[in-house]
């Protein structure tokens, strides 16, 4: 039983607060940066849908997605009670996320798929691509960002602290 004078330790409540909204923040923002590839866009202060593939050979599938290897490496990278950094691992996630140029080579292996895929569409591109004299394609990539700032997720972050500050503080 407590006593009316007692002084409830504010100081170990507080660092209790701040280890729990890292792990919420943490668990939070991984959830809301593979949730970009759910909803084929990102959200910043406002939702800003990818652009659609050009040739589409596969049209039930969304965008980004084939083997998820991109939306599961999504990850906490460095976290402590100053910041938390999100980041992916796979090579690609950066030319994916920020849009840019890259150049691809013809190699053998890529004219035996562009064969195959030629032979499987019957789109006259691949037979095109099988057939160039070109040692490599340059290919823009635009940008379908999936991680980044976001006022969003701030503000979901700052009303989930201000919820546990006053259910927390209005116990005492």
């Amino acid at each position: 039983m407590r006593q009316k004078n007692d002084i409830p330790d504010f100081s170990h409540m507080a660092e209790t607060l701040k280890a729990d909204a890292v792990r919420f923040a943490a668990r939070t923002g991984v959830n809301f940066f593979q949730d970009s590839f759910f909803n084929q866009g990102f959200t910043d202060t406002s939702f800003q849908p990818w652009p659609k593939r050009k040739d589409d050979f596969d049209p039930g599938r969304k965008v980004l997605v084939k083997s998820s290897a991109l939306l599961n490496s999504i990850r906490v990278f460095e976290q402590s009670n100053e910041r938390i950094v999100f980041g992916s691992d796979e090579e690609h996630a950066p030319i994916h996320n920020d849009g840019g140029t890259i150049s691809v080579k013809v190699t053998a292996k890529s004219r035996k798929f562009f064969w195959a895929m030629f032979k499987a569409t019957g789109n006259s591109m691949f037979k095109a691509m099988a057939f160039t004299k070109k040692d490599s394609f340059r290919v823009v990539m635009p940008k379908r960002q999936f991680i980044g700032e976001s006022a969003t997720l701030m503000g979901d972050l700052d009303s989930w602290i201000a919820i546990e500050i006053n259910k927390r503080f209005s116990k005492t």
